[in-house]
């Protein structure tokens, strides 16, 4: 029997990968509702971006190594300084990541995450932001 379950009915779900379908990771996770306590099975699809945009992040990076961070952006033409392009990140990442910390408010958590070493793939800038 197939049901809709929510993301909260999946919390107790232990996932296990399964391969690449068509650009996509696909998990299959076995778990107990929490409510019903019934088990349940739960397949999950990823969409695969992360190559892509993070060979798009090392490109980007590598064109701007040498240059100042507004450069070629109008300040040098004497008008104010424009909001640069400091890094891209896949969707999945920003939600496991990010959502929570933006929900609770926290304004510095991209800055802070985004200067941290691991998280240097995907920059799009060298330096500190």
């Amino acid at each position: 029997m197939t049901i809709k379950l929510t993301e909260a009915d999946c919390r107790n779900v232990t996932w296990t990968f399964q391969g690449i379908d068509d650009g996509y990771r696909v998990y299959i996770g076995h778990g107990t509702h929490p409510v019903t306590n019934v088990p349940i099975m739960v397949k999950k699809r990823e969409p695969i971006i992360e190559e892509t945009l993070l060979a798009l992040n090392k490109e980007r990076r590598n064109n701007t190594a040498s240059k100042r961070w507004s450069s070629g952006n109008g300040s040098d033409k004497g008008g104010n300084m424009p909001m640069i392009h400091v890094g891209s990140i896949p969707m999945n990442k920003f939600l496991a990541d990010f959502a929570e910390k933006a929900q609770e408010g926290d304004r510095d958590f991209g800055r802070w995450w985004l200067n941290r070493d691991e998280n240097q793939p995907f920059r799009t800038r060298e330096g500190k932001v």
